[in-house]
């Protein structure tokens, strides 16, 4: 079984698009969009995170991130999040050069009971994939929120399998959601 990525850890892209990689990072609970809260979002708790895409090819890559690439999954039953369409900064047909970065706030919401679960778990479960060169690229899975530590961000998620934080939400899903 692979493991999600965990908050904070970076994701290589394959051989269509090498040298490129992505990372979620920075979930703050609480956060809400400077432009106010969104009316489809009353009695929901707002949480913000951040997607930042890395280039470290010899080539420019052309990107685009907006809310249809993005899905977000909330509590231990992986119900539907909403997701600030119009409060979120996205990556919008960016040119993205070598040895720089882009990166995108997004702002969503869900039920404070799907972020926090008795058994003190609170789990979130983001998927992104983006445009790449306008093609869409492979979805790949972070978890994590403000009950889970988030990696420094300093290893790739081959370094982090069948370890620490990764290994625990696989074993909690594995068991269905129950203590671990």
């Amino acid at each position: 079984m692979l493991h999600p990525n965990v908050l904070g850890d970076w994701q290589e892209y394959d051989e269509d698009f090498t040298g490129l990689r992505v990372r979620v990072h920075s979930f703050k609970k609480g956060d809400v969009p400077k432009r106010g809260r969104d009316d489809d979002a009353k009695g929901l708790t707002y949480f913000s995170f951040q997607v930042t895409v890395e280039n470290r090819a010899e080539e420019y890559f052309d990107l685009r991130l907006r809310d249809n690439e993005v899905q977000i999954r909330a509590g231990k039953d992986g119900h539907s999040a909403f997701l600030d369409e119009y409060g979120s900064a996205w990556i919008r047909n960016f040119r993205l050069y070598p040895l720089r970065r882009a990166s995108a706030t997004i702002f969503a919401a869900a039920p404070a009971n799907h972020l926090k679960t008795a058994n003190h778990l609170k789990t979130l479960d983001i998927q992104i994939a983006m445009q790449v060169d306008n093609e869409g690229t492979d979805p790949y899975v972070w978890v994590g929120s403000d009950g889970i530590p988030e990696s420094t961000g300093r290893t790739t998620v081959k370094k982090t399998r069948g370890k620490g934080i990764a290994d625990e939400v696989s074993k909690f899903l594995e068991q269905g959601g129950t203590d671990v």
